[in-house]
């Protein structure tokens, strides 16, 4: 199944550089190699995913236990799908990888672009309208709250004004980094520095050192009494 998948991937871009409709036997033969790598891949991702299951029970007093967290927390639902469509993204699959994440963004509200690096003991809590760059980069033990973008602060243009592909624009996060929720972190130079808190809604487009924590100012709160209502 994994191969007819792969297949078509593969298949689909061959189609369109040479519009042809056959069969392709490069193209058979690329996708039977790419899964038989992809397979030899798979123990070290089983360890990754439950090194994110520990840290979703770690940071997450209201977990009964890690059943809970792998049947029903769709951070984890999400994270599984990233880390197997980052595998065939490093492999060159073209249009699976996409197709992959965007499924579990349609799900879970969580989007994680296949591109993205991603290290262990990783945990969004709640996580929806969270949002992961292509290019974004992030450490070991990072810990994401709902609302949370890493995005690209600009896109770089060429001489006859076509986006620049491939060029990093989105955020590092370095180790033991927490993000709060409603955070914006942006840019491809912005690196936040290992064991620092960015705290919610904050607007960040520059680096912090490591150990900083970043927080808006408290709004101003205005309260007044009700007006009493009158009865006709």
């Amino acid at each position: 199944m994994l191969f007819r998948e792969i297949y078509r991937g593969i298949r689909h871009g061959c189609q369109l550089s040479q519009l042809s409709e056959s069969i392709c036997s490069h193209c058979e033969e690329i996708a039977e190699n790419q899964t038989v790598s992809f397979l030899g891949e798979i123990p070290s991702l089983r360890h990754a995913l439950a090194c994110d299951v520990q840290a979703a029970y770690d940071g997450d007093p209201a977990a009964k236990g890690y059943d809970e967290i792998i049947f029903s927390y769709p951070c984890i639902f999400t994270i599984m799908i990233y880390r197997i469509a980052h595998e065939l993204q490093l492999r060159g699959i073209p249009l699976l990888p996409r197709i992959m994440t965007e499924f579990a963004h349609s799900k879970t509200g969580i989007d994680i672009h296949p591109g993205a690096k991603i290290g262990k003991n990783f945990f969004i809590d709640h996580g929806t309208g969270v949002v992961i760059g292509e290019t974004t980069e992030i450490g070991q033990n990072v810990k994401l709250y709902q609302g949370v973008t890493l995005g690209a602060l600009s896109f770089p243009k060429d001489e006859t004004g076509n986006i620049v592909r491939g060029k990093k624009r989105h955020p590092t996060i370095e180790d033991d980094v927490v993000i709060y929720s409603g955070a914006t972190v942006l840019g491809g130079d912005t690196i936040i520095g290992r064991g620092s808190i960015i705290g919610g809604n904050v607007w960040l487009t520059h680096s912090v050192p490591p150990g900083t924590k970043v927080l808006i100012s408290d709004p101003q709160l205005i309260m007044a009494p009700m007006p009493k209502l009158v009865s006709v």
